[in-house]
């Protein structure tokens, strides 16, 4: 799912155990949904059936957001542009974002008052009151629900725009959230689990003579990078190979979180009063076990500096044996893949490893989510009636099953074909013998794949993963529904608003990498961090508890 997937574990970090396992149990879409062989849309809204009768006389142009997108890349040229085009008659400007500066440029712009037309956004409850309230972002249609019924249905799903309806007057919405999973499941499970996991060389570990289970402890971590540096397991000369590289957020959520799994949020204790987690003696355990491993070396020394896909580079060029990252099929498949092509004809089922990540109890720490979303789309509000139509329109029939089929299997009849109500994947095949990127055939996927229906869906049932790739990502969630320690979500305390609380910035995180790179005695810089930062946590938390304490 290319550089995507890293919004899984950053800022949702979540995937459904129930759909992982409904994608293993069939590779056919889902049968009260499922597309007929002549790819008519089974949905009976607007768009599809009634696009495709020349509903859209006037062409239209829109400026529009995405990521993984380059500034030189033709988006109006392929086959899926095309058959969109066919239907809705439009042209888009695309504009590119980087995962490095997406957050900050679309505040930018929508402060300016110069935003693009649909801009793919990061949710923020405080951003997200306030352009509302100076009307910075325009509100959906009123009757949005009844002439865009698909797109409705998704977004009813995230749980999410219920909710907003309920910031405003007038019940308007100012946004469309991205679903996770739009497909009904078969299975059910009360867990939504955080997917991060530890990906390492399996056959390097077999050559250090070190054999690691489905879980593994930072104590054991800390004796596979340290033996793959000792041994230079990757042979890249003395001093050379790295044992542990990832991107700071994943390996404080290892070392860190593991110790305290509130240990950057505010949170409720026994007594009935909210307290500040990154404050609280475990995190501090869990900072002083990170420092410790940090000076052993078996961690990369730059990982503060990463931006995007450095550990991924790192791994699959043999010069760093793990890495933290998110393991749904789709993922897995994705990294499976990237090592295969670095590493032609090495079996990447073989050669790589996945472990769920455990504290010093045993358990898999994270945060349990409820509700199914993450980012989504927001408009200008200087946009004309018939431009947002139109767009609105292409993302109700993105959230159909014909919808997704086009961008996720391609053109019927040349990457897929029906058998019955079967979908078979024909598509073309690299030199490993797995069927080629979506976005390395056709680029416009890499703006359609996150609107509105996020990839997750699809690749719950994608019948284009082999699968051992499937069994793996099911594992992986079967080993963590035993032994986890989800911390319930606090939807209260997240989006209370008030003056301190909606000004508050401390990052845990920030001053984590702050106290390992001065490398002065941690006891004194702690102590020091948490006297310099209590003003402003007092502040928020007389607030916190002033309206939700008990």
């Amino acid at each position: 799912m290319k550089s995507y997937r890293k919004w899984a574990v950053m800022c949702c970090a979540v995937t459904a155990f129930a759909a992982i396992l409904s994608a293993c149990s069939s590779d056919k879409p889902n049968a009260s949904s499922s597309p007929s062989a002549t790819g008519t849309p089974t949905s009976s809204g607007s768009s599809g059936n009634g696009n495709a009768a020349g509903k859209f006389e006037k062409r239209i142009t829109f400026s529009a957001t995405s990521v993984d997108l380059s500034d030189d890349g033709n988006y109006m040229n392929d086959e899926i542009y095309k058959a969109f085009d066919a239907k809705f008659n439009f042209e888009y400007k695309l504009i590119p974002l980087s995962w490095d500066n997406w957050v900050e440029r679309d505040r930018i712009w929508i402060n300016s008052g110069d935003m693009p037309d649909m801009m793919f956004w990061n949710f923020d409850f405080k951003d997200y009151v306030n352009f509302s309230k100076q009307g910075l972002i325009k509100p959906l249609p009123a009757d949005y629900e009844r002439k865009y019924p698909n797109l409705a249905s998704a977004m009813a799903k995230t749980g999410l725009s219920d909710y907003l309806k309920t910031l405003d007057p007038e019940g308007r919405v100012y946004m469309v959230p991205n679903v996770i999973y739009n497909t009904p499941v078969t299975e059910t499970t009360d867990l939504v689990l955080d997917a991060k996991v530890l990906y390492y060389r399996k056959d390097w570990a077999q050559q250090a003579g070190i054999q690691l289970g489905d879980t593994v402890t930072a104590e054991q971590i800390a004796e596979l990078g340290n033996a793959f540096v000792q041994q230079d397991s990757g042979g890249n000369g003395a001093g050379r190979t790295i044992g542990l590289s990832s991107q700071p957020y994943q390996l404080y959520s290892a070392f860190v979180q593991t110790h305290n799994s509130y240990y950057n949020q505010f949170h409720k204790v026994d007594s009935g009063q909210y307290v500040w987690g990154s404050a609280e003696d475990s995190t501090f355990e869990g900072i002083k076990s990170f420092a410790q491993y940090f000076k052993q070396g078996f961690i990369d020394k730059d990982y503060y500096t990463f931006k995007s896909k450095e550990h991924y580079d790192k791994f699959d060029t043999g010069i760093s044996g793990m890495f933290i990252d998110g393991a749904s099929a789709a993922n897995v498949n994705e990294r499976y893949q990237a090592f295969a092509k670095a590493n032609p004809g090495a079996n990447p089922e073989e050669a790589i490893g996945l472990a769920t990540i455990v504290g010093p109890d045993g358990k898999f720490h994270g945060q349990q989510n409820i509700l199914n979303y993450w980012a989504g789309e927001v408009f200008n509000p200087k946009i004309d009636d018939e431009t947002f139509d139109r767009i609105l329109s292409i993302l109700d029939y993105i959230a159909t099953d014909e919808g997704q089929r086009l961008i996720f299997a391609g053109v019927e009849g040349k990457d897929y074909k029906m058998e019955g109500d079967k979908l078979v994947i024909t598509r073309e095949k690299d030199e490993q013998g797995n069927f080629k990127y979506m976005g390395d055939l056709y680029p416009s996927y890499y703006f359609f794949y996150t609107k509105i229906v996020l990839p997750d869906d699809w690749s719950a049932r994608d019948p284009s993963l082999a699968d051992g790739v499937r069994d793996t990502a099911v594992k992986m969630f079967r080993v963590k529904e035993k032994i986890t320690d989800l911390i319930p979500p606090d939807y209260d305390v997240m989006f209370l608003s008030a003056p301190n609380k909606d000004k508050f910035n401390i990052s845990i995180d920030d001053a984590i990498t702050q106290m390992i790179l001065e490398k002065k005695d941690i006891d004194t810089q702690w102590a020091d961090w948490k006297k310099s930062v209590q003003p402003k946590v007092d502040a928020v938390l007389k607030e916190i508890n002033g309206a939700l304490a008990k």
